[in-house]
């Protein structure tokens, strides 16, 4: 097994192809061995941020949000805090479902690594070096609030944490109903636990936190007494139907079928989310806690909206609906007001936070690279080699991994590959087929080119290149069901409370 050094000026990269170098897996080594690996370091140029913050928000898509160009006033709040941060302007997730994303990102590595690559109320591995334990091991006082069930502790989410903090324990029981459980993980409950959680960490010396808003999750009911400002406006046109059908009914708000209506909740619930950022950070600033910080804001996947047929829902299309996250980084002693085009992933984000906060150290085996050079306008990568970042890949779709959808992009072109597929559950059985789309042009990627036979044959083999290779690291390595942690009594009720099963 080879390592990737994320130090600065620090040992040498491994070469690469295309955006990095493509290694092979061999057996992973437990925890406690990798923790001993990371103590390789060389010497760091200078301490790295004491307070660490990870925002996160579920089922979030950028082209949704004001800070990407939406129309409707989303996250101006966000806004605000990307004048002092750099937005990357395309940054993917590795699999659109919650449990399989945030395991790449609290790994750095693939879903075809980690073997996570289906499933929702998937338990995390015990076998890797979380983000939090990293951080609690380099001296930081680490804790969590989460609103998403499938993010239990008991199911391994709390890995690193000192404390793990989740807001349907507010509840009075065990809730089944999608409606009822919304009153208990929406921003208000994440903020009721967040706000004290600060105010008795603001004396450590080093912090990490995270906190997890779940609002844009369907069903996309508001809390009471919350309006919704986009209802009526001058964006809620048109009476193309919602499709509620036997898939979707658990998300259905009310009798109501007007798609327009279902997108503007949405939207609603990202401005509610965005409105409590601005106040938990806000907090955080009165007590000190963001003069020297690191303020890391991104989502675990999107959501579609009827793009493609498909309906409140992620994790079955490959598409950017729900591939195409945000992400913004703030970093104190970095650049600022930049927006980076260059093509990144979520599993770049732990060897990102490694490389800030802990420069002497190196991580073996981690799939992402870090983009700390890209944060300030080169004057790191004059320090150390920059990534070629002009790549991004993703899968997505349900069953074993040999049916499985699988994608790679760059800043203009996106071409997906969809494995032959036998008759499986209530799905018909399919060949063998490509698309390819500009999605700097198309950016929802209605206009399928190969269908239309515009002859961008150089294309197609240049990213089928790169792909192929990226996907022959990941055959066979789905989590087989004895490696599997089966579906706990508790997991099962949160699904069903998310409306993912009935």
């Amino acid at each position: 097994m080879a390592s990737i050094t994320t130090s600065a000026g620090c040992g040498s990269r491994n070469p690469i192809t295309g955006r990095r170098r493509l290694l092979g897996l061999a057996s992973r080594p437990p925890a406690a061995l990798l923790a001993a690996l990371f103590l390789v370091g060389c010497g760091s140029d200078a301490p790295g941020p004491r307070h660490v913050f990870l925002i996160t928000v579920d089922t979030l898509r950028a082209d949704h949000m004001s800070l990407y160009g939406y129309p409707r006033a989303t996250s101006e709040y966000l806004e605000e805090l990307a004048a002092g941060g750099v937005v990357f302007e395309r940054a993917i997730a590795q699999w659109p479902a919650t449990g399989s994303s945030f395991a790449s990102l609290f790994t750095g590595r693939y879903p075809h690594t980690t073997g996570l690559t289906h499933g929702a109320g998937v338990a995390l591995p015990s076998d890797y070096l979380t983000l939090a334990e990293l951080l609690s091991s380099r001296g930081f006082a680490t804790a969590a609030v989460v609103s998403n069930a499938v993010l239990r502790g008991s199911m391994g989410w709390s890995q690193g944490f000192d404390e793990f903090l989740q807001t349907w324990d507010l509840a009075p029981g065990e809730l089944e109903d999608p409606v009822a459980y919304r009153e208990w993980i929406n921003a208000r409950r994440v903020n009721e636990l967040a706000m004290p959680l600060l105010d008795r960490l603001q004396d450590e010396e080093r912090v990490f936190v995270w906190l997890h808003y779940s609002d844009p999750h369907a069903p996309y009911y508001l809390p009471e007494g919350v309006d919704n400002p986009f209802l009526g406006d001058s964006w809620d046109v048109g009476d193309a139907p919602a499709k509620i059908g036997r898939r979707v009914r658990a998300k259905a708000l009310g009798d109501n079928r007007d798609l327009s209506y279902y997108i503007a909740h949405y939207d609603a619930n990202i401005r509610l989310a965005d409105e409590h950022i601005r106040e938990v950070l806000g907090h955080a600033r009165k007590l000190g806690l963001l003069g020297d910080a690191l303020v890391v804001f991104t989502s675990d996947h999107g959501e579609s909206l009827g793009e493609h047929d498909y309906y409140f829902g992620h994790g079955r299309l490959p598409y950017n609906a729900s591939a195409h996250v945000p992400l913004l980084i703030v970093d104190t002693r970095a650049g600022a007001g930049r927006r980076v085009g260059a093509p990144v992933e979520l599993v770049d984000l732990y060897p990102t936070v490694l490389s800030l906060v802990a420069g002497d150290l190196e991580a073996p085996d981690l799939d992402g690279d870090s983009l700390a050079p890209l944060l300030d306008g080169g004057t790191r990568a004059r320090k150390q080699a920059l990534p070629d970042f002009r790549f991004a890949f993703s899968q997505a779709g349900g069953g074993r991994g040999k049916i499985q959808s699988r994608s790679v992009q760059d800043e203009q072109w996106k071409l997906i590959f969809h494995p032959a597929r036998p008759a499986w559950r209530s799905l018909e059985p399919r060949s063998e087929r490509w698309e390819l789309y500009r999605v700097d042009q198309d950016p929802m990627e209605s206009r399928d080119l190969l269908s239309r036979e515009t002859g961008e044959v150089a294309e197609v083999e240049r990213l089928r290149r790169e792909l192929e290779v990226w996907m022959r690291l990941g055959e066979g390595r789905d989590r087989l069901p004895d490696e599997a942690e089966p579906r706990s009594e508790e997991a099962i009720r949160a699904l069903r409370a998310l409306g993912y099963i009935d």
